[in-house]
């Protein structure tokens, strides 16, 4: 393929990738909240979160279902093919009597209340109730990391086509050098060794910007394999890095203090700490008494023939009561699971406070690498500037024939080297204010 057929693909390419932000959007490029919403709706570990959520929701229910009054019908029915048979022997003789009826049809209503459960039902509840909210944030943590994983790849694919676009540019500027240079060698003015580094000069960038777009392409493999779309599928992108945050970047200790409080992952252990602790409760009540009410009503139908119209076969009892049970020995079970329990609430315990410290060093780290983006982003920005302008002063040098083609190839690297170094200090600025915002917890949110 030629040179100037092959610059012509890859400035189609750029252009495609790099238009203005109102023509990306008229053509349907995909945005960064766009990407997010999508990954939210299609992230396998997410739908197993909200559905741990909801087992958890019902889980609360059943736990509250332990104190409320349970009311029970029941209906059997019975058909006596054949009926048992007693012999009786009296001084007139032997008598058979036949015990029971050919149809039975019992109806009981049974309706429990406890009364008293020494707090097992109260702390099960709260148990149950803790793990739920843990459940909760285990989703907040997994809808963060899926938004993490969607700017990383977001970033990256910017990134790169940024580096594409930057080793297109390089690459234009060696073909007018080159281009200016054979201008000069035909007026002899120039010898043939500036000729000959020009043009390897245009093979070597010619071969990055093959790089270049090869990144750019995988780049975008990488984010359609996290957004859940077919690798073959077409995707075009329209954003820029993320420059602000909505943290109060004040100072590290009150982020440090805000990150203690809103990290999902901690506020987790603080749930099962909880719910652990409530498990002691209720494996500590299962020694107390417990005190339930009863009430049952039954209405039973005794006959040989299954007339259910006929009043006088059937048979009505109420009663009411009240059942106290207590466990006296049961080879000290319970006060094995109490010991259980509380070591479980221990060990709860201990791995909280790891966490916090160890979120606590994640924030701070996060909050120096900030601070280091932000300065190296600045210095980029000032060294694109002088290259910018050193180039031209090459230029101007060289085609006056005071300056030499050595000057021009060294000025060219140094504002490509910068401009990639300037696009590389945008993506991490990017990178570490994403990164402070998970590790403080309140990312996307």
């Amino acid at each position: 393929m030629g040179e100037g057929r092959w610059l012509s693909m890859a400035g189609c390419a750029a252009l495609l990738c790099w238009g203005t932000g109102a023509g990306a959007q008229e053509s349907g490029a995909l945005t960064l909240e766009e990407g997010v919403r999508l990954a939210l709706e299609r992230n396998e570990a997410l739908q197993v979160a909200r559905a741990e959520h909801r087992r958890a929701q019902g889980q609360v229910g059943e736990e509250r279902a332990e104190g409320l009054p349970q009311l029970d019908l029941g209906v059997n029915y019975t058909h006596n093919w054949v009926l048992p048979t007693f012999v009786f022997d009296t001084p007139q003789g032997r008598n058979t009597v036949k015990i029971g009826t050919d149809e039975n049809l019992a109806g009981t209503l049974r309706l429990r209340q406890s009364l008293y459960t020494g707090g097992r039902v109260r702390a099960g509840l709260g148990s149950a109730r803790e793990q739920e909210a843990q459940a909760r944030e285990a989703e907040r943590e997994a809808r963060q990391q899926v938004r993490e994983e969607v700017e990383h790849r977001f970033y990256a694919l910017l990134h790169d086509q940024e580096l594409a676009r930057v080793s297109a540019l390089a690459l234009q500027r060696a073909r007018a050098n080159l281009r200016q240079v054979e201008a000069l060698r035909q007026a002899g003015r120039v010898a043939d060794y500036d000729l000959l580094r020009a043009q390897v000069q245009v093979a070597s960038l010619r071969s990055d910007s093959t790089q270049a777009q090869n990144r750019r392409a995988l780049a975008g493999l990488g984010l359609r394999e996290t957004l859940g779309m077919g690798l073959d599928q077409a995707l075009e992108i329209a954003g820029e890095f993320r420059q602000q945050t909505r943290l109060d970047l004040g100072g590290v200790e009150a982020l440090v203090r805000l990150g203690l409080e809103e990290r999902p992952g901690l506020r987790q252990l603080g749930h099962q700490l909880r719910a652990r602790q409530g498990r002691v409760k209720v494996e500590q009540a299962r020694a107390l008494p417990a005190v339930e009410f009863q009430s049952t009503g039954q209405l039973q139908f005794q006959s040989n023939a299954l007339d259910l119209a006929a009043d006088e076969v059937w048979r009505k009892n109420w009663s009411t009561g009240v059942s106290v049970q207590m466990p006296l020995f049961d080879g000290l079970r319970i006060h094995s699971r109490v010991s259980q329990a509380r070591q479980e609430a221990r060990r709860q315990e201990a791995e909280l406070e790891k966490a916090r410290r160890v979120a606590e060093l994640e924030i701070r780290q996060a909050w120096m690498e900030l601070a280091e983006a932000r300065e190296r982003l600045q210095a980029q920005q000032g060294i694109v500037e002088q290259a910018e302008k050193g180039l031209q002063v090459a230029d101007a040098r060289y085609g006056s024939g005071v300056g030499t083609q050595l000057e021009i190839l060294d000025a060219q690297l140094i504002l490509l080297q910068a401009q990639t170094q300037y696009a590389s200090a945008q993506r991490d600025q990017a990178l570490a204010l994403v990164r402070l915002e998970r590790s403080v917890g309140v990312l996307g949110e």
